[in-house]
């Protein structure tokens, strides 16, 4: 008895949390996403208060980056997830003992673990992956006689001709598809990259010291440039010359066309589907996987997220990561995609996900998205 008591008196001491320990979380999103699933956490650990801070998009990272500056940075902040190169030196590596690299690589899909671990460590935990898929408009699909959405790119080029009206000039009256140009379509960086990788190019060397996607690749035995050969596939759309001509740098965004009902085919992500359905309630749309090369072996699908960083000069990194393993589990992260609205980034979660009729699609396509590595994701 004497033993047993000294020893849990022994490890009561040890494992006694600190008296009081406040985490400042930034992100993006509104806060109501985040409160319930910081409540649950609070519940259990009532020495733990987490104040969430939504910032603004435009301003975000140059405030994060200040207030680092400044030693005053946030505890847990929201890491793009091309953001590793740049802010590995400022953000703390999981401890090893709270997840496991092994786990890690089993819990999420491949992306998060390309984007997020390097030299052996987690930096960065995801709660929802987003990808690019196909918003098609069915009022303009049905009136073409197109009974669904294109599932290749060269079913795609054909419905695009099927679906662009222009006037006896040639002026293009309502677009098939939004692509070819980049001052006008906010997403064309992603589309024009999702393009190479699915055409084989890739895009650095095996050292990550240089950016490859110009190079030749092997075809059959013959050489051909992948990077090229996407290039041109996305400009022929803005090109007067091309029959597959359906887009040009004076139209509205796409975002804002679509919701319109003036445009037939857009490319764009999950977070999309909100603004649609704010814009435009009535708008009759659906949302269809990402058109992929025919005859490809492989499924590839482009993907754009954040994940969750603790900062480096925190005094409360182990809390911070602390919460971030909580946060990241299944139960917890069903919580907060509930409410966000958000395609899961857990495999165990996609099958769950795949009976929401907005979220299936991303659901299912965040197991095959792809990314790369981007030394200077502005710049690029």
């Amino acid at each position: 008895g004497v033993v047993i008591l000294v020893a849990a008196i022994f490890f009561g001491i040890k494992q006694k949390p600190p008296t009081q320990v406040s985490l400042v979380f930034w992100g993006l999103e509104n806060e109501e996403v985040y409160s319930q699933a910081i409540q649950t956490f609070k519940e259990k650990n009532s020495y733990i208060s987490i104040e969430y801070v939504q910032k603004k998009p435009e301003t975000y990272e140059k405030e994060l980056l200040n207030a680092m500056a400044a030693a005053k940075g946030p505890d847990i902040f929201s890491l793009g997830h091309n953001w590793l190169p740049r802010y590995k030196d400022k953000i703390s590596a999981a401890p090893a003992g709270l997840i496991g690299l092994k786990d890690y690589y089993e819990a999420f899909v491949d992306v998060a673990s390309f984007d997020f671990i390097a030299d052996g460590s987690i930096w960065a935990v995801p709660l929802s992956v987003d990808t690019l898929a196909l918003y098609w408009n069915k009022d303009i699909f049905n009136s073409a006689g197109i009974p669904e959405p294109p599932k290749t790119w060269d079913d795609f080029l054909s419905v695009v001709s099927a679906l662009t009206l222009r006037d006896e000039q040639g002026n293009i009256l309502r677009p098939g598809a939004a692509l070819g140009a980049s001052g006008n379509i906010s997403q064309a960086a992603d589309i024009l990259a999702m393009l190479m990788i699915q055409s084989g190019a890739e895009m650095t060397n095996k050292s990550k010291t240089q950016a490859t996607f110009n190079a030749a690749a092997s075809l059959n035995g013959s050489a051909y440039k992948p990077g090229e050969t996407a290039l041109k596939f996305y400009t022929d759309f803005a090109n007067p010359q091309r029959p597959v001509y359906t887009w040009h740098s004076r139209l509205a965004e796409p975002l804002i066309l679509f919701s319109q009902g003036k445009l037939a085919m857009m490319i764009d992500y999950a977070s999309a589907l909100e603004e649609i359905k704010t814009l435009a309630p009535y708008l009759n749309f659906g949302v269809a996987p990402l058109p992929q090369i025919k005859d490809a072996e492989t499924k590839v699908n482009y993907a754009d997220y954040f994940g969750q960083a603790v900062w480096k000069k925190s005094k409360n990194a182990q809390y911070g990561w602390k919460f971030l393993a909580w946060l990241s589990q299944k139960d917890n992260a069903k919580i907060y995609l509930e409410a966000a609205k958000k395609p899961t980034s857990r495999r165990d979660l996609v099958v769950w996900q795949k009976s929401d009729p907005s979220l299936a699609v991303f659901a299912e396509q965040g197991l095959s998205a792809r990314s790369w590595y981007q030394a200077d994701n502005e710049g690029i």
